[in-house]
């Protein structure tokens, strides 16, 4: 799972932010694959066949970690021993992981496949990621279809995730998808009712997480926030966060037109101005600035400067995060924890963010039927159960769900391990990590305006800050089209 905490740049604090499966750094690091230089392909090249290899001689599959999570001495032991069981059971191919640091882990990527020594397979990588490299990617569509390969045994959309025109670049191996952590001892303390657990139940609102945040938001006197003698200059407990997130993901809350996708559906037109991010983004904005349960980026700071985690100290009742935030030593908190699901939106609808992690193979790998062969044994039920233990993923395959949910009980006995699952359900397609053109240029002026309502002194007004990116975005836009 994610073990590992980028300090995210848009927000210019110390607030913890984790990309999908990155591992630590404090920036995340621009790609050097080439960005897609074209709109995603509706027709691809059928699956390669690739010559035998000599007789007696195994076809060597080299499996390349390090754009993602895998790269901690315990995950390499468990990787390596993988591969000896892979290995012992195939007389034909031979299956190597290749661990390379994640700050090197591009660059030497780069240089494989501009030397003709592509790996065979990537992974694991998340949604982002994969979407910077898209261009470099093997279609996997001729090889589903060729070999009938069954999808239904995975959760929802989850196969989606990396499809782009009929472009599918991955399969799903794991999910990271969003709930909310609540704090217990801080409901207790004000006499707060927990959030509810049921995904059935309509009355758990965007309203009401704002009425429930308001009441264990306390003052230096112990005033909740809708008491007249509240004091919001000096807050000692704040009632709700999600500020580590990207604007896309806040945004995927809000339903918007093509969900976290910040352009119409064929990537030509900004539509961040709409106004369902704009109703979105004045609810973050009047969260910290008006009804003072949110905190600003200076708030944040001061929560936990040392890990840069808000929700590790008693300060925060609920947090806003995906699974992988779960092996980030949970257990060691002073206070006692559960979840509740991500609430309805105003049209009514629930969505539950997602991070994903998946395996993709280069275009310009060699062998690539015996690549397929291995991503296919990977995903099996027992493999894919067996490396999400590893890498602290949610198998993506529903059948291996009982056996996930007992090995994460005995971590986490108390947890109601039920939010986790059913949250799968509702996974954001089009993915607030998915591709756009222009990709780290769109998402550095999505994380200026996102600075501009954490940050005082600045716009908080929602409308004026999104008409101002949006017309930013679309000459991003204009500018790529007229390239490519």
């Amino acid at each position: 799972m994610k073990r590992l905490i980028l300090i995210l740049n848009l927000v210019l604090i110390g607030a913890m932010a984790i990309g999908a499966c990155a591992t630590p750094t404090t920036e995340v690091a621009s790609p050097v694959a080439p960005v897609a230089t074209e709109a995603p392909a509706a027709t691809v090249p059928p699956a390669a066949t690739e010559p035998p290899a000599a007789t007696g001689e195994k076809v060597h599959v080299t499996i390349f970690v390090g754009l993602g999570t895998g790269t901690d001495p315990a995950q390499i032991d468990s990787e390596n021993a993988l591969a000896e069981k892979f290995n012992s059971t195939h007389d034909k191919i031979e299956l190597e992981f290749l661990i390379v640091p994640y700050d090197q882990a591009r660059e030497r990527l780069l240089a494989m496949i501009s030397g003709g020594t592509a790996p065979q397979l990537l992974g694991p990588m998340g949604i982002e990621t994969t979407a910077q490299f898209l261009d470099s990617l093997e279609d996997l569509t001729p090889y589903i279809q060729r070999d009938n390969y069954d999808t239904a045994d995975f959760y929802g959309p989850a196969v989606s995730l990396n499809t782009y025109e009929g472009k599918n670049i991955g399969l799903p191996l794991g999910l990271y998808p969003s709930y909310i952590f609540y704090n217990k001892n801080a409901f207790d303390a004000a006499g707060v009712d927990y959030p509810t657990q049921d995904y059935n139940d309509t009355t758990w609102t965007i309203d009401k997480l704002r009425e429930v945040a308001l009441l264990v938001t306390l003052d230096v006197n112990g005033n909740n926030a809708t008491s007249p003698d509240f004091d919001p200059t000096n807050i000692t407990q704040y009632g709700f966060d999600n500020s580590w997130d990207s604007l896309r993901g806040w945004e995927v809350l809000w339903a918007p037109a093509n969900m976290g996708r910040p352009t119409s559906a064929d990537y030509k037109t900004a539509i961040i101005n709409d106004p369902d991010w704009v109703t979105g983004l004045q609810w973050y904005s009047d969260a910290i600035w008006k009804n003072h349960f949110m905190p600003d980026s200076a708030a944040i700071s001061g929560l936990d400067p040392a890990n840069g985690d808000p929700f590790a100290v008693d300060g925060l009742a609920m947090w806003m995060s995906n699974s992988w935030y779960m092996s980030e030593s949970l257990n060691e908190l002073a206070f006692k924890w559960d979840l509740a699901p991500t609430p309805f939106n105003p049209k009514g609808e629930r969505i539950a963010q997602v991070d994903a992690d998946g395996f993709s193979m280069p275009k310009d790998a060699k062998n690539k039927d015996e690549a397929w062969e291995v991503m296919k044994w990977l995903l099996e039920p027992e493999n894919n159960l067996e490396l999400c233990r590893i890498y602290g993923c949610m198998p993506a395959r529903k059948s291996t769900e009982s056996a996930y949910k007992a090995s994460l009980a005995e971590i986490y006995p108390e947890i109601n391990l039920d939010v986790i699952f059913n949250a799968a359900t509702y996974l954001d397609v089009p993915n607030h990590e998915s591709w756009v053109p222009d990709f780290a240029t769109i998402n550095e002026a999505l994380s200026n305006a996102q600075s501009q309502i954490l940050t005082a002194d600045q716009d908080h007004d929602a409308k004026s800050v999104l008409d101002k990116t949006n017309v930013e975005v679309q000459k991003i836009l204009d500018a790529y089209w007229a390239t490519h």
